[in-house]
């Protein structure tokens, strides 16, 4: 079975986690999962659609600011 990866895409700006270096930090898609990898120091972090909220049962609450 083959992988499905979109191209690497620099996202300017953005300062990677780990080692704190701005503009090393590329996004991608791989088999459906977003990854986002640091060029510097190989930080990786992989976010799946599986993960939900713990207690759906619990309503959200949204604020709205008044004009």
């Amino acid at each position: 079975m083959q992988e499905k990866t979109s191209p690497k895409r620099f996202v300017a700006g953005a300062t990677c986690p780990e080692c704190k270096a701005m503009d090393t930090t590329v996004c991608f898609y791989e088999d459906d999962i977003f990854v986002r990898e640091c060029t510097e120091c190989g930080f990786i972090e992989r976010i799946g659609h599986d993960e939900e909220p713990d207690d759906k049962s619990k309503p959200q609450m949204i604020k709205v600011k008044e004009l």
